[in-house]
């Protein structure tokens, strides 16, 4: 997992450095900060669980939002903090810190979400996503697992089973597979694999029409 932590840590550098070159930051600009990480996750590997179900990548899709005043804003993103329940802060406001569950803590110490740790999977009501945000400059980023394949370790090379586009589907395949379980020890690794193929961009399904959505050309996908 180590090469994919490095690769999500890139995205970082290619921002750092495309916004010091004086071009105009936007979602263009963020998208091309993407597509390596996207190369990596659809055509170079995939996850395998377990030792025994392979969980591999067909298209993701992209969330960025920068929480800082006149940043780039991600309204359909759930972890940021305009997106914080008015009931939370309603309770921060009610009870002294001390009286407080653990999440409103955190969520009090940090004047919001806290910042998930780069490669943390995030569930969440619309699938799963992979996150890679950072606190000190202040955004968030995470890809969705839009369209995937779960199957069995020896059925990886049946090119003929289809993609799944439901992205929430992926919570039952991942239960199916041993995740979460009580008593069971699970392992989640990605295996370096030159699936090949070519990435191409799309706006995101069902949302805006930033050019966030990265597939492989010539998905198999249930329509």
């Amino acid at each position: 997992m180590e090469k994919l932590i490095k690769q999500l840590k890139e995205f970082d550098n290619i921002r750092t450095n495309s916004i010091n070159s004086g071009i105009i930051w936007n979602e263009v600009e963020v998208a091309k900060c993407f597509y390596p990480c996207a190369e990596v996750f659809l055509c170079n590997g995939y996850f395998l669980i377990n030792d025994e179900y392979v969980l591999d990548l067909g298209s993701i899709e992209l969330y960025y939002h920068e929480e800082y005043d006149g940043g780039i804003k991600d309204h359909a993103m759930y972890h940021t903090n305009e997106r914080l329940p008015k009931s939370y802060k309603d309770k921060l406001k009610k009870y002294s810190p001390e009286n407080l569950p653990y999440f409103y803590k955190v969520i009090n110490e940090h004047s919001g979400y806290p910042y998930f740790k780069i490669g943390s999977f995030n569930l969440h009501q619309s699938g799963v996503d992979i996150t890679f945000e950072n606190e000190e400059k202040g955004y968030r980023a995470s890809f969705l697992i839009r369209a995937y394949r779960m199957q069995k370790k020896d059925d990886f090379n049946n090119e003929n089973i289809l993609y799944d586009p439901c992205s929430s589907h992926l919570y039952d395949d991942m239960y199916n597979a041993g995740l979460l379980s009580i008593g069971n020890k699970s392992t989640i690794v990605w295996v370096e694999y030159p699936k090949g193929g070519r990435v191409i961009q799309r706006p995101r399904r069902n949302l805006d029409k930033k050019p966030w959505q990265f597939m492989l050309e010539g998905l198999k996908e249930i329509k």
